[in-house]
């Protein structure tokens, strides 16, 4: 993480501003066990009926399940349906 990305975290949590705003981070929204919507520049990365790899901006988002496809995908938005078993989060480059 930059500098510049460290520092408009640390403002926005001083300021109780949210930080997907601020600082560019992503966000991510679980509907039920059945929708996954990402936020915040998304690319994928591998795409499998029981996982789909996601890059965001600092890590990767990774939904693992059954049925899984992509509903929706724009350059700024990814939303994942199918039955959603687990999501895993990793922080650095995909």
């Amino acid at each position: 993480m930059s500098l510049a990305q460290e520092l408009l975290e640390k403002a926005s949590r001083k300021l109780d501003l949210p930080g997907d705003i601020t600082a560019g981070l992503p966000r991510l929204a679980l509907t039920g066990f059945t929708e996954c919507s990402l936020d915040g520049g998304c690319a994928i990365l591998e795409y499998e009926p029981n996982e789909i790899m996601a890059s965001v901006a600092g890590g990767v988002v990774t939904v693992r399940g059954g049925g899984l496809e992509v509903r929706l995908m724009r350059r700024d938005h990814l939303t994942i349906v199918g039955k959603i078993e687990e999501i895993r989060l990793s922080e650095g480059n995909g």
